[in-house]
């Protein structure tokens, strides 16, 4: 069973690492995929949204991203080489922030039986059967794993690498 406490935890740390590895980013970066086959940076930010954001309606949250970002980013959308095709910058980071904050809000204060419940995304039924099991998935593993896309993406750009500070001891 998931401790929904420490998977909130995690989140909020991978959540302060996306938000330093994001906060330079400009439009230009956008459709910019600066070695073949890497995901550009848009595509990245929106499809990590759409995603944190499905694991919000699992947490009986109304969804923040705008319905049109799903076909553009759900699993399975390609990224575009247009920066015309990405909304800016700015709304991306800003509504990924807004969608992870809330998700690890909301995450710990799901009751247990709604996170019991069989999860929604057949195609991951396999390795996680239950709504929470998938939104735990969605919040730790699947960010860490597009946040370390990022960091390559970043790396193959010539951008400095955002410095991922380990947490700190609560003082005494």
């Amino acid at each position: 069973m998931t401790d929904f406490n420490h998977t909130a935890v995690q989140g909020r740390f991978l959540t302060s690492a996306l938000a330093r590895a994001t906060s330079d980013l400009d439009d230009t970066h956008s459709a910019l995929e600066p070695v073949p086959g890497l995901k550009t940076a848009g595509w990245l930010l929106g499809h990590l949204a759409v995603t944190g954001d499905f694991g919000r309606r699992l947490c009986n949250r109304p969804p923040l991203c705008p319905r049109e970002w799903r076909s553009a980013f759900n699993p399975g959308s390609t990224p575009s080489p247009n920066v015309g095709d990405y909304p800016p910058m700015s709304q991306l980071r800003e509504t990924l922030l807004a969608v992870y904050n809330d998700l690890c809000a909301a995450f710990p204060t799901v009751d247990a039986a709604a996170f019991s419940a069989p999860n929604p995304f057949t195609p991951a039924l396999g390795d996680y059967p239950t709504a929470g099991d998938f939104a735990a998935y969605l919040l730790n593993g699947h960010l860490a794993y597009h946040l370390g896309q990022l960091t390559a993406w970043r790396a193959a750009a010539g951008l400095a690498i955002a410095h991922v500070s380990r947490p700190q001891p609560a003082p005494a």
